[in-house]
């Protein structure tokens, strides 16, 4: 007997939704990072990131009935960033479902169809994340253009305010012989790479969670350790969820197969966040008919945002080798 659209409805959001949400947290490393870590936040035209970015000068040390300062203070603003809609369809035509007659054909069909839209989900939020996406498309702002200097980000031009850069290393001219090789970064030279900008995205303790980066880069790391007699440790969070990562005084270093050649992010979580509607994180649509299409079509619905509220935190160095 051919099951419901509404039993398969139920059959797919109970056993097949949990695990394809699952494992689009556990897919890529910043992927699985970032959406494991995505915040709920109400409803409005925007996605508000509140930012500091002053210092208050209402304080100071006093003596007996001193008068104490209780002027005003305009340290915060907002950050405003745009809603963005993201969906996988789930679809089978009226032929599958009648050469796949019985329940259990059915139920192994719809569970080959989540599993094409899980992988499409997780490559497209792989993908964007690095992107360069600026507001021209429907897609949220990448990595490209978070970490940068001299653009708009969240409603704020950071060549006026320029407290709101990232920081960013240009490696491709940056030694003698103009063009660096996996074999000087392998040499040592690596190390100096990310001790400059580890530096540049550090204050006293607050400092970058993780670094992100290619194969061809992280090899090149872990040969400048083994040629300096140096511990390789790594995050046994990260190795228990699946990603080889090595430590960088206790950042975690790890290879993101979505990271572009020759590039390395130092990232701080506590800046960099996806925000998402409450109702509409990865959530499920159930299946219907089509009147024009002998078809069944469900979706899966994202809505959400990558915030940032301190790109001074952020870093990216780039020009670096992209094969050994």
């Amino acid at each position: 007997m051919a099951l419901s659209y509404d039993s398969l409805t139920a059959v797919t959001r109970d056993k097949f939704i949990p695990v394809l949400v699952d494992n689009i947290f556990n897919s890529n490393i910043l992927t699985f990072k970032m959406l494991s870590q995505s915040e709920p936040i109400a409803s409005g035209n925007k996605v508000l990131q509140p930012i500091e970015y002053a210092k208050s000068s209402a304080n100071g040390f006093y003596s007996g009935y001193d008068v104490l300062d209780t002027s005003p203070q305009e340290v915060f603003t907002d950050a405003a960033y745009d809603w963005v809609q993201c969906h996988a369809s789930i679809t089978y035509s009226g032929r599958e479902e009648a050469l796949n007659s019985g329940s259990e054909r059915v139920i192994d069909l719809i569970s080959a169809k989540v599993k094409n839209a899980e992988k499409s989900l997780k490559d497209l939020f792989g993908t964007q994340l690095y992107g360069t996406e600026s507001g021209s498309g429907n897609g949220f702002l990448g990595l490209e253009h978070i970490v940068k200097a001299d653009r708009s980000l969240g409603g704020i031009d950071s060549s006026t305010y320029t407290w709101w850069d990232g920081q960013v290393s240009d490696q491709s001219e940056a030694n003698d012989s103009g063009v660096w090789t996996y074999d000087l970064l392998a040499a040592g030279e690596i190390q100096d790479i990310i001790r400059e900008m580890y530096g540049k995205c550090s204050i006293d303790n607050d400092k970058p969670d993780i670094i992100v980066t290619t194969q061809v880069i992280f090899d090149a790391y872990e040969e400048s350790l083994s040629a300096q007699k140096r511990f390789g440790a790594s995050s046994q969070s990260l190795a228990d969820a699946g990603f080889t990562n090595l430590l960088y005084r206790g950042t975690p270093v790890v290879v993101d197969d979505h990271c572009p050649d020759g590039n390395m992010y130092f990232l701080n979580s506590k800046y960099l966040k996806f925000r998402h509607h409450a109702s509409r994180n990865f959530a499920f649509q159930g299946f219907n008919k089509p009147v024009n299409q002998d078809a069944a079509v469900a979706h899966i619905y994202w809505l959400g945002a990558l915030t940032c509220s301190n790109p001074r935190m952020l870093g990216r160095v780039h020009g670096l080798p992209s094969a050994y």
